[in-house]
């Protein structure tokens, strides 16, 4: 939260919000901001009621949209957009629409937030080889396009979408990087 919260966002946009729990921790970590999921009708009627439960439906609204519709467009006016492992799931063409989008979507001020468990900056072997494995779950079994990604792929995905990386933190918890991209 430090990392996403020192640039102040009043406005963010949670894409791929799963059942709420980053929309909830942001609107308990900072009072002023407003939080925005983007996901699948049926997967939002359950972070809603998640939310409903705690009484932050104030703070957390929803956008349902298939986020896969290369012409959907992402909304405006958002300070932030915050994925957090969710790009992996996608193809690489899939990765690029999604990041055109947000580049869309976004001003010059506003940033693109993206966790991922990237294997070659794992701090260790064995940590690697497990999210190489994982890929090859995805590839084989799961959805047949997805997979853990080595971090140099993953960013010519993010000039190609025409954005930039301003900054990368590595071990943000056990496995993570976290980039803070913008419009180039």
């Amino acid at each position: 939260m430090p990392l996403i919260f020192k640039d102040k966002p009043k406005r963010l946009l949670d894409i791929g919000g799963n059942t709420g729990k980053f929309a909830i921790k942001c609107v308990q970590f900072d009072p002023d901001v407003h939080v925005t999921m983007m996901d699948l009708p049926g997967q939002l009627e359950i972070a809603k009621a998640n939310i409903e439960k705690l009484g932050l439906s104030d703070r957390i609204s929803f956008h349902p949209a298939n986020i896969l519709d290369k012409t959907q467009k992402f909304p405006k006016g958002y300070d932030a957009i915050w994925m957090s492992q969710f790009l992996d799931c996608f193809s690489d063409s899939e990765i690029t629409s999604i990041l055109k989008r947000c580049d869309e979507a976004i001003d010059n001020n506003a940033k693109v937030y993206i966790l991922e468990p990237f294997w070659d900056k794992q701090r260790f072997k064995t940590a690697a080889f497990s999210l190489q494995m994982t890929s090859i779950y995805f590839t084989a079994m799961a959805n047949g396009n997805s997979q853990m990604y080595y971090s140099e792929t993953f960013l010519k995905l993010i000039e190609k979408a025409g954005l930039k990386v301003e900054e990368e933190t590595n071990q943000v918890g056990v496995c993570h990087t976290l980039l803070k991209c913008a419009k180039k």
